[in-house]
């Protein structure tokens, strides 16, 4: 229909009304149809074909234009209502069904029809109103007719149905129903006249609806005031009583109607002009009874749109002229004045109908809360127009204040902010005295209630408008408190005074939007903190309420510095305020105010922002919260008990620590505080034993159930073990805990779960695991309501938050770890149900009540605490919770506990561990052993019942295919095996085996035993285990010789499983031998016997082996040894086999019978285990292999007797058992003879371990067993054999002992000389012998007459172990032999050969244990043997020669080695003449030129060693020597003047010599000053004038050359040569003449350093050399960083040895005019003050401050800078006018954070340097450092680390009152504010000490450190003081902030490139820190990975 011309429109609005007549004559009956001539009668109604109507309708004609009769006639229309009788109802609603989607459709361009529409739908409605007034008039008649019968009233039955306006086909259907209805007649009058009311409200609700689409076009050339009295007389003044009762449910039409004339102002008369109680009606539908939140809120709508009217928008808005909307406006205030009553009232009834906490509860779902909401929006807009106190007003308010004290989650802030807004207005209305009428009792008793309302709020709102309001209301209430009190003097009251404090600390800036004006913040913090705190008169404990919640609020806030630490500070006052009220008088009014507010407002505030997941406030509130403690913990219950933390020493306190910015000392303070807690708690009571755990043991012991007899299996008795295999649970009360419960649930666990949950970059992995712990012990002392919350909670967190189910799993863990109720004296019946519980055995119902009232508490819990966590404080932080929390709360008995445990939490976690996800399962498999844990604290009867089915399951959990998850659960059953004991291993064997019985499971199950076995064997007693052995060794048995041992050495076997690539069989069996009887150790035999009687194949017989081998180490390592039986039955075993071993193995009926025979005796005493099997006599006798293998059990017997030898079970000093083991000596004899060498090696071990026993026999056996070593030896051709290394163990062995040295009583040694040999390899050689002659050799034919070994055979013994000596595997079993001949000192000539080889491989081989070993054998020899002169000689020039020239420098550290045991243990006669000049020369040609730093410091550990024993003829030869080496620094510095290149390059490298030679002086002066001591006195001259003549040169090369490179134009030379130097390395060639000396500088520096510390009074006193001093200083600005340390050290030193005050004591200088600047003037004073002037002491802080600013800044360098600039600092105080440092008298130098200077000449010139202002002028020069970093730093942090520690150091130093002043205290505190907002990272990590910190870790370091800086600060001038000075620096940089994002957007203008540069370099930082985000969570996940594949292999392990 759109786009439709007016001719069209005229057309088919003909069409509709045409159609209309037609349909009302075809329903007209035909007697009325002929009576009638015309349709005159429905002329008035509508005409299409009359041409009048048209041109009185035209299109664009004005309604107006209808003249004034016409106007007085529409009223006539209703007249016509009687006329439409004769139209049908289906006509009528068809018809207006059409004008509805006319209108919709076309919208305003339906407009020219209107006039008709209207008269037809008024008509309607008339009609129907007409039908339905004598409806109802004919239904009373009919009521009163039918006495009794039920009839409805007119008024319910009026009422239209709400319908959708655009449904017309539903009205056609009805329409046609009724029809039908009417056709087939009706039956009673009362359904005729009920349908023809249906009718005609049907049709009244469309024509008004009709009505309103008309209005809500807003058609503009259209006047709806001609139709608004019709409208009223046929529509609303019918209906307006009905209006509130017809409206409940739903909004009618007649209500959509009035919302219509709400759309424009211009249809705002229509609601007042003809009724005046249309408006009063519909504000009525708000206390309608019943009506529904969608009728109200449409009622709401209608009073918001008046009271959002604003005429100056309505102009605009509406095209109105001005005086319309005036007009308007005076029309909606003037209707909502006249009634402001009703509507107070109506929202009094709404409020008090509704419940207002629950209403608004229901904002979080979307309920009708937000109806809520919108009421009390409305009221806070209506409350504008109230102007006298009414009820309504005081009951508004008692409804609305409880609003303000539910969370923000439920009542937005918003909303709270109107209620203050209805609070500003009504209580001047309520407590006004001169407008109120209430009493001035109640007056002063609403005052103070609004008053503790309003304060509380101040703690809660955060909204900004909202603070202002209350900051009004407050400032209102004074007002009003001194009126009542009728105060006349101009003194504030007390509440006036805390008004503007209050005011004034929440104001805001008047200049800028949303920022605190911090001056008047700061003004107001400061009078309250210095003045009004501790005067009553002016703030009392009253009015101390309100500044007390700000106060807490503020010091919430984590961005503003100032105002938290004000805010604090003011806390700290209160609490110092309120324990000088209870120290005056406990009991007066004051104490008891201030106690109270303490305890409803501090307190809960602290507990509350403790949970703060900023760490800043949680700083500040723990920090009030000690305070509280040491000053009011006498006076509070709550924080009596919190004094024990609060220790005077800082390393153990609490508070302190438990914050600390160090990781370990908080988690050293968890710790503490745990063990705190503990200490007392904890009864170190043992499990119940059977006397203590038999309640019911009569009960259990008769039990049939089959379960309880598996889990009791092997057990006398149901009891459980008496050695408990871990800690068991401990069972205690709460009231032990040296600390509260209440505030351990309160104030501690919030800071643990805060590191125990936390996520993302504030995770802390130490810190979680040690706060997990913490919160697990201390569960411990916890009641059961709070544990069960607590446990809930977590519960349900690990369902809701999958990212932390892992840590909540283990604080689940944790807690249920330290379940602490006794429950075992239950009474239960054997099935585990309360026998209490009279329905128990049965009625299951009868349980549900009490579990579900558990429930229900445990989550009103849980839910105040959620709330708390989310919202912030409630209502439940009131006073009297806080009572209520202090009183220990009444337990629930053990049943009622017992049943909550049984239904609800056993049930709980049992379904954590039946998870079917593997990945969930690893987590949740511990659960298992918290079940376990509990149920040992349940009765017994419920344990057996309740306990097997939590083993079953834990062992199907092993048949997960995820390795983590069967990890995970292995480790669980094996914590539970050791909680439970050995007494139930049995039955977890059993369900092992029965649920890993297949395929791959066996593997799974072998290596559970294994794990299980290896966690259990330290805690077991012997023979715990031996009732399930047979199982066990089932297991084994098949592990290792059955399929499943195939199947792990099988090559095809590709099982990814990792159980399945293991073998720990023989490790259990091992294992199981420790813990067994030994009479038991017969049946882990007898299966191995059998298993050598069927085989002798290689593969099985290895495997038998290894296992008897391990059994014999576990038998050796059984607790219960006993020697006796030990060696009787080794005796037997290896007597016995040993025989049978040594014959042939051959199958003879003899032998069978033997074997039998045998059988028959060895298990005579176990015929109960002895099996018959019936053999086929038709099968072939199988062969028996016994006597193949007996060698086996040989083996077996000898390794039990070796390990208890070897572990030294059997005691040297028993006669008895050394009579016991001498017959093992011929046994171990005899098998030497054997033909297996694994019988032989063990013999000779155990020969090896007997020769040091005094046995008897051992000493005729010696010859004996030589002997057959050596023919042993002569039938190998090969040491390679264990067996060959075994025999030369024992001949090491027979050599040494004491029975050998009684054999060889009569050897003495005699000299040997061997011939010189030239020295073969890389060693370097010795002297060479002259060709052709040949020593000669004189050998005793006595020599070797006496000895153990006949000469022949040590020749042959050292020719046949000269290959070990260079092999690795062999060479300790060779040097053991040969130290063993060494010792007995025999004598060959290959043995001087061997050695020589010895020596060579002391300097050549590779291993460092080789070398060491050499040089022990080598210098035995040297010290045993006899040497000649010669021999002597070249063995000294050996170790020098190689120490000095060996290419590698293992070989020459081995030299030094040797060298310094040469030193230290020669005589001065062997040593001086032979060694002296030799080692003296090669230690300092190793000093320096040696490459290798650890050789250098060895040689210099050396040679004052060396030098110590010197006399004084060799002393004076080596002053000598150093004075002619350093000589050559004079003479390296001259000039060439060679014209000739050849011999100028001749002469610079002799120049370079004598530089290296005086290096080495240098060098040798340093290390010799401090041996010497006395000695070197006579060298002082010499050597002062060294160190002069070396710094002298250095200094004059260095400055030329950096001259010359300063004048290149473009180049900067100071900072080319420090990149130049950071290059070098010792000895390097510089390549340039400034750095040609600097090793001489650095070591001439480093010399006198050392030559200061021994003798400070010749360096300092006043004999020093103050040139030497002044030459120091000049180096600290050299360009090597070596050079500056060393410099910078040796500063340390003097100033160490000095004075401050010797500042004012030193002699001012001449000046000297200095011709360059590498000269040193002369000084004149008294040389221990030559650097005390003031002018030294600049030009020492200048030099340090260049040093500092380097960028190869060292942390030893970096903290030597700042101990010397202390020094310093503490000199230049010295000099500070008395005047100043009283706060006066000082003109301050320009303030360094007044300026935006970026370099230290800026600030220099800035800040004018004199002696008065010394301190302060080195403050700005460190402050302007530290600011320079942070500008052009790009991200750097090391100046601001070093500045700010001398920042510390100083403002402990200055005085306050001179800190205070802006030229000191500026500096420091700009660079540090800066620090704390900046956000640049450094651009890599950086190592320190073997530690790698990442850019975001050294930035975080950087601002604790600031922090840590500003505190100091902050304490030491106090918080008024330094806030202000905090303030200016932030409103500086504030300032230079926006200046420069101004010139920021100059520059997008003037130069858009250097923009784009810039932004470009700025993305690429915020790029880069990103970057190192992702990396450091990538670091962090490899951690984890790491941690958690270290986990899985252990677990492995």
């Amino acid at each position: 229909m759109v786009g439709v011309t007016q001719d069209e429109l005229r057309f088919f609005v003909g069409i509709g009304l045409e159609t209309f007549r037609t349909t009302i004559l075809r329903a007209t009956p035909r007697e009325l149809l002929a009576n009638a001539e015309s349709p005159e009668p429905f002329s008035l109604t509508f005409n299409g074909a009359s041409a009048s109507t048209t041109d009185k309708m035209d299109v664009d004609s004005d309604a107006s234009a209808l003249d004034t009769d016409e106007q007085s006639s529409i009223s006539e229309y209703v007249g016509a209502g009687a006329e439409m009788d004769n139209v049908s109802s289906k006509a009528q609603i068809s018809f207006l069904h059409l004008q509805m989607e006319l209108i919709r459709s076309l919208g305003i361009k339906a407009t020219p029809v209107f006039h008709e529409a209207f008269a037809v739908i008024l008509s309607s409605v008339a009609w129907a109103q007409r039908e339905l007034d004598v409806a109802n008039d004919e239904l009373e008649t009919l009521a009163t007719e039918q006495t009794g019968d039920d009839s409805q009233t007119t008024e319910d039955s009026d009422a239209d149905n709400d319908s959708d306006m655009d449904d017309a086909q539903s009205y056609v259907s009805d329409d046609e129903d009724m029809d039908v209805a009417v056709a087939a007649g009706k039956k009673s009058a009362r359904g005729d006249i009920e349908h023809r009311k249906s009718v005609a409200r049907e049709i009244r609700q469309l024509a008004i609806k009709c009505i309103t689409r008309m209005f809500v076009l807003e058609p503009p050339n259209f006047s709806f005031a001609p139709y608004m009295q019709c409208i009223y007389e046929v529509a609303i003044d019918p209906r307006i009583d009905n209006l509130a009762s017809e409206n409940t449910q739903n909004s009618s039409a007649l209500l959509l109607l009035l919302k219509s004339w709400t759309l424009t102002p211009k249809y705002y008369p229509y609601l007042v002009d003809y009724n005046p109680l249309t408006f009063p009606m519909l504000l009525d539908i708000l206390v309608a009874p019943k009506v529904q939140s969608s009728v109200v809120s449409l009622v709401l709508g209608i009073l918001q749109t008046f009271l959002d009217y604003d005429p100056q928008v309505a102009v605009h808005k509406y095209e109105l002229s001005a005086e319309s909307a005036e007009a308007y406006g005076v029309l909606v205030k003037g209707m909502i004045q006249r009634h402001i009553s009703r509507i107070l009232s109506h929202m009094r009834t709404c409020f008090s109908n509704s419940n207002l906490n629950t209403a608004t509860t229901a904002t979080q779902s979307g309920g009708s809360g937000n109806l809520v909401m919108h009421q009390i929006h409305i009221l806070s807009r209506v409350a504008e127009y109230a102007t006298e106190e009414t009820q309504d007003a005081k009951a508004l308010l008692d409804l609305l204040l409880p609003t303000l004290k539910r969370p923000g989650s439920v009542v937005p802030a918003r909303t709270k902010g109107d209620v203050l807004n209805i609070m500003l207005r009504f209580i001047p209305l309520v407590i006004d005295p001169s407008v109120s009428a209430i009493a001035k009792d109640e007056q002063q008793h609403l005052l103070a209630g609004y008053l503790n309302s309003i304060s509380s709020s101040f703690g809660r709102l955060r909204l900004d408008s909202a603070r202002a309001t209350l900051s009004r209301i407050l400032s209102t209430l004074a007002k009003f408190d001194r009126q009542l009190q009728g105060v006349t003097t101009s003194e504030p009251t007390p509440l006036e005074s805390a008004a503007w404090v209050v005011e004034e600390i929440n104001a805001y800036s008047t200049q800028r939007l949303n920022e605190p004006d911090h001056e008047r913040r700061l003004v107001a913090f400061g009078r309250l903190n210095d003045e009004l705190w501790n005067q009553p008169a002016l703030l009392d404990a009253h009015a101390w309420i309100p500044v007390l919640h700000n106060l807490v609020y503020f010091a919430q806030d984590q961005e503003e510095l100032a105002t938290r630490s004000n805010a604090s500070f003011g806390l700290a006052r209160f609490i110092t305020r309120t324990a000088q009220a209870f120290n005056a008088d406990p009991q007066s009014a004051e104490a008891q105010v201030m106690g109270r507010s303490t305890q409803s407002i501090l307190l809960p505030s602290i507990k509350h922002m403790l949970a703060s997941k900023h760490e800043v406030v949680q700083m500040e509130f723990l920090g009030a919260l000690r305070r509280a403690v040491h000053e009011c913990g006498d006076f509070f219950d709550q924080l009596r008990d919190l004094k024990a933390l609060d220790t005077p020493d800082e390393e153990a306190n609490f508070f302190y620590n438990i914050l600390h910015i160090q990781t370990h000392r908080r988690t050293r303070a968890m710790r503490r505080f745990r063990d705190l807690v503990a200490k007392n708690v904890y009864i170190q009571s043992q499990m119940p034993t059977d006397d203590a755990m038999d309640v019911d043991e009569d009960s259990a012991s008769d039990s049939d159930d089959d379960e309880s007899k598996g889990v009791a299996e092997k057990k006398p008795s149901t009891s459980r073990s008496k050695t408990p295999a871990i800690q068991p649970l401990v069972f205690n009360s709460e009231q032990a805990s040296p600390i509260s419960p209440a505030n351990i649930r309160a104030l501690i666990f919030p800071l643990l779960e805060n590191w125990a949950l936390a996520e993302g970059d504030q995770l802390n992995h130490d810190l979680s695991n040690e706060a997990i712990q913490t919160i697990g012990a201390l569960s411990a002392v916890l009641p059961w309501s709070q544990y069960n919350a607590m446990l809930r909670k977590y519960l349900g967190m690990a369902k809701k938050t999958p990212s932390l189910e892992k840590r909540l799993m283990r604080l689940i863990m944790s807690l249920l770890d330290n379940f602490h109720f006794d429950l075992r004296h239950v009474k239960v019946d054997k099935l585990g149900r309360l026998l209490s519980d009279e329905s128990a055995s049965s009625d299951k119902e009868q349980e549900v009540p009490v579990v579900v009232v558990a429930e229900t508490e445990v989550a009103e819990v849980v839910e105040n605490e959620l709330a708390d966590e989310d919202t912030g404080l409630t209502e439940a932080d009131d006073e009297s919770n806080m009572v209520t929390d202090s009183v220990p709360q009444k337990d629930l008995p053990e049943e009622r506990i017992h049943k909550v445990v049984v239904s609800f939490l056993l049930p709980e976690l049992k379904k954590m561990i039946t998870e079917t996800n593997e990945e969930k399962l690893m987590l949740r498999a511990p659960v298992a052993m918290a079940i376990v844990r509990i149920l040992t604290a349940l009765p017994e009867n419920t344990m057996t019942a309740q306990l097997p089915g939590v083993l079953t399951t834990i062992s199907n959990m092993l048949r997960a295919k995820a390795q983590s998850a069967r990890n995970a659960t292995r480790e669980t059953l094996v914590r539970i095996v050791k909680f439970l004991g050995p007494s139930y291993f049995g039955f977890i064997v059993k369900e092992l085996k029965a649920s890993l019985s297949r395929g791959v499971h066996k593997h799974i199950l072998s290596y559970t035993i294994y794990a299980l076995l290896k966690e259990i064997l330290g805690m077991i007693k012997v023979g715990d285990l031996d009732y399930t052995l047979e199982p066990l060794i089932e297991i084994l048995v098949q592990d290792v010789f059955g399929q499943v041992g195939e199947d792990k050495d099988s090559e095809d076997w590709t099982s990814k499983m990792r159980e399945a690539k293991v073998h720990h069989g023989p490790d259990c069996f091992e294992m199981l031998a420790s813990v067994t009887q030994f009479d038991n150790i017969r049946m882990m035999l007898a299966p191995l016997r059998d298993i050598l009687r069927e085989t002798d194949t290689p593969k099985r017989t290895r495997v038998v082996d290894n296992v008897l081998r391990r059994i014999s180490i576990g038998v050796n390592h059984n607790k219960s040894y006993d020697t006796k039986s030990i060696l009787i039955f080794c005796h037997s075993i290896i007597n016995q086999y040993l025989a049978m071993s040594t014959k042939d193995a051959k199958d003879t009926k003899k032998v069978k019978e033997d074997a039998e025979q045998l059988k028959r005796l060895r298990f005579a005493s176990n015929e109960e285990n002895a099996k018959v099997y019936i053999r086929r006599k038709d099968m072939a006798p199988k062969r028996d292999y016994l006597q193949a293998n007996a060698h086996r059990f040989v083996q077996f017997g000898l390794e039990i007797v070796y390990f208890g030898l070897r572990r030294e079970r059997f005691s040297s000093k028993d006669a008895e058992v050394l009579g016991m083991l001498d017959p093992f000596v011929d046994l171990a004899g005899n098998g030497l003879f054997s033909r297996y060498n694994s019988i032989i090696s063990l013999c000779c071990k155990i020969w090896a371990i007997m020769v040091r026993l005094p046995l008897p026999s051992v000493s005729a056996g010696i010859p004996v067993v030589i002997k057959r070593l050596f023919a042993i030896f002569r039938q190998t051709s090969s040491t390679n054999s264990d067996m060959i290394q075994n025999c030369f163990k024992l001949l090491a062995s027979l050599l040494r002992s004491k029975h050998a040295e009684s054999l060889m009583a009569g050897y003495e040694p005699e000299e040997l000389e061997t011939p010189e040999k030239d020295e073969v390899g890389k060693t370097v050689s010795d002297k060479k012998a002259k060709k052709g002659k040949k020593p000669a050799v004189r050998i005793s034919a006595d020599c070797m007459k006496d000895s153990l070994i006949s000469e022949q055979q040590l020749r042959d013994l050292i020719d046949f172990i000269r290959p070990d000596i260079e092999e690795t595997e062999r060479q300790a079993t060779a040097f053991s032999l040969i130290r063993a001949i060494l010792t007995r000192r025999m004598i060959v000539d290959s043995l001087y050969k061997l050695l020589d080889n010895i020596r060579e491989l002391m300097i050549t081989a590779q291993d460092a244990n080789v070398r060491e070993v050499c040089r022990l054998t080598w210098f035995q020899f040297l010290m045993d043997y006899p040497l000649g002169e010669r021999r002597l000689t070249n063995a000294m020039s050996f170790i020098v020669q190689n120490a000095t020239g060996y290419v590698y420098e293992s070989g020459r550290v081995s030299a030094l080695e040797i060298m310094g045991v040469i030193i230290n243990r020669f005589a001065d006669e062997i040593l001086l003449p032979n060694a002296a000049e030799p080692f003296f020369l090669g230690l300092v040609l190793i000093i320096a030129k040696d490459e290798s730093s650890q050789c250098r410091e060895m040689a210099t550990h050396l040679l004052p060693i060396m030098i110590a024993r010197f006399d004084q003829p060799r002393l004076n030869r080596a002053w000598t020597l150093l004075d002619q080496w350093s000589a050559g620094i004079a003479n390296s510095c001259e000039p060439v003047v060679e014209t000739d290149a050849k011999k100028a390059a001749n002469a610079e490298i002799q120049q370079a010599k004598m530089r290296e030679l005086g290096r080495a002086a240098l060098q040798c002066y340093g290390i010799i000053i401090e041996p010497l001591g006395d000695k070197f006195g006579k060298r002082i001259p010499a050597f002062l004038s060294i160190v002069d003549t070396a710094l002298t040169v250095s200094l004059k090369t260095w400055k030329q050359a950096e001259l010359q490179l300063n004048h290149r134009p473009g180049v900067d030379g100071v900072g080319d040569l420090e990149t130049i130097a950071a290059n070098l390395h010792s000895g390097g060639d510089p390549h340039n003449a400034a750095l040609t000396y600097w090793e001489t500088a650095y070591l001439a520096l480093n010399a006198y350093e050392r030559f200061a510390r021994v003798m400070p009074q010749k360096a300092v006193g006043d004999n020093g050399q103050s040139r030497i001093w002044q030459l120091a200083v000049r180096h600290l600005t050299h360009p090597h960083a070596w050079v500056r340390l060393s410099a910078a050290r040796l500063i340390g030193a003097y100033v160490a040895m000095g004075d401050p005050s010797w500042m004012l004591e030193a002699e001012s200088e001449s000046p000297v005019e200095e011709t360059a600047e590498w000269e040193v003037p002369v000084y004149t004073g008294r040389p221990k003050y030559v650097l005390f002037s003031a002018s030294a002491l600049k030009q020492i802080a200048h030099g340090l401050i260049v040093q500092l600013s380097s960028r190869f800044v060292s942390p030893e360098l970096g903290t030597q800078i700042v101990k010397n600039l202390y020094f310093i600092a503490r000199c230049f105080l010295t000099a500070v006018p008395q005047n100043a440092l009283e706060g006066t008298g000082i003109e301050p130098v320009a303030d360094a954070s007044d300026d935006d200077s970026d370099s230290d000449e800026e600030a220099e010139q800035s800040s004018v340097w004199t002696k008065e202002r010394s301190l302060s002028w080195l403050i700005n020069r460190i402050g302007s450092l530290a600011r320079t970093e942070i500008i052009r730093g790009r991200g750097l942090t090391e100046k601001r680390t070093y500045s700010f520690r001398w920042f510390a150091a100083v403002i402990s130093l200055v005085p306050p009152t001179l800190l205070k002043q802006s030229a000191y205290i500026m500096p420091i505190v700009s660079p540090l504010y800066r620090t704390t907002q900046d956000t640049q990272l450094p651009s890599q990590p950086i190592t320190l000490s073997g530690t790698t910190k990442s850019p975001t870790e050294q930035l975080d370091e950087l601002k604790s450190l600031a922090n840590d800086v500003i505190k100091l600060l902050q304490t030491r001038i106090g918080v008024t003081e330094f806030s202000a000075i905090l303030v200016k620096v932030q409103s500086h940089v504030s300032q230079v902030q926006s200046q420069r994002r101004e010139r920021r957007k100059q520059l997008a203008v003037i130069d858009p490139e250097l923009h784009a540069k810039k932004k470009i370099r700025k993305h690429e930082s915020s790029r880069r820190r990103r970057q190192e985000q992702m990396s450091e969570h990538a670091r962090r996940r490899t951690r984890i990975v790491v941690r958690r594949a270290y986990g899985d292999k252990s677990s492995e392990k």
